[in-house]
C-alpha cells in the first residue's frame, strides 16, 4: 500500500499449487498463462478418467497417460468407477485431457476451443443430445425404468436422473485389466 505518497518498488508474489497441477513451463519461464489453467484442468480430466491421484508413488498421471496413449491401450487406464460410456466420447475425452497437459503452452487449446470440444462429446452420448437439452433428455429416477445399464445422475437443483450408457466398462489402471468393449 501506499504510505505517504512512496509506491513499493518490488512486488514480490510466490505462485502456490498442489505438485502436479502446475503448467511445467512455468518451472522453465515463472510465468503464469491463460494456457497454465489449461494444463491444471487437463490434469483434473485425467484424474476424472482415472481414479490415479496426480502424482502418487512417484508416477505422474501425465506420463502414465501418455505411454498408455502411444501404446495404444488408453482405454486400459479408464478407471472402473467411472461407470459406461461409448468407447469413442472416451477416447475423444482422453485426447482432449491430453491435448490440454501438452509440454508445449502454444499446442494447448484455448479454454473455448476445450468447452467446444466438451459440448461435441456431449452430443455424442446416449440418450443427452447437447447440454441445452438436459432437463429435457434426462427422466427423474422415479419414473425412469431401473436398469444395469443405467448411472444416477444428481442435478444441481438436487434432482435425481438416470443416465444410460454402456460400451465401455473402465478398468483400473494399477489393476493391470483390460478394458472390455460390449457391442450394441
Amino acid at each position: 500500500p501506499e504510505t505517504e505518497g512512496i509506491a513499493p518498488g518490488h512486488v514480490s508474489t510466490v505462485v502456490k499449487g498442489t505438485p502436479g497441477y502446475l503448467d511445467p513451463e512455468y518451472f522453465l519461464t515463472h510465468k503464469l498463462t491463460d494456457k497454465s489453467d489449461v494444463y491444471s484442468l487437463g490434469v483434473v480430466f485425467l484424474e476424472l478418467l482415472t481414479g490415479m491421484q496426480p502424482i502418487s508413488h512417484g508416477r505422474n498421471i501425465v506420463r502414465e497417460v501418455v505411454a498408455a496413449n502411444q501404446s495404444g491401450m488408453i482405454l486400459s487406464v479408464v478407471d472402473s468407477r467411472m461407470g459406461s460410456y461409448p468407447a469413442e466420447c472416451v477416447e475423444k475425452f482422453a485426447a482432449l485431457a491430453l491435448r490440454c497437459c501438452r509440454d508445449e503452452t502454444d499446442a494447448r487449446p484455448s479454454m473455448v476451443e476445450v468447452m467446444r470440444e466438451l459440448e461435441r462429446i456431449w452430443e455424442m452420448t446416449p440418450e443427452t443430445g447437447s447440454m441445452a437439452s438436459l432437463s429435457v433428455t434426462l427422466e427423474p429416477s422415479n419414473t425412469a425404468t431401473p436398469s444395469s445399464s443405467r448411472s444416477r445422475m444428481v442435478s444441481s437443483t438436487g434432482n435425481d436422473y438416470n443416465m444410460s450408457s454402456s460400451d465401455v466398462s473402465g478398468s483400473n489402471l494399477l489393476s493391470g485389466v483390460v478394458p472390455s468393449i460390449n457391442p450394441r
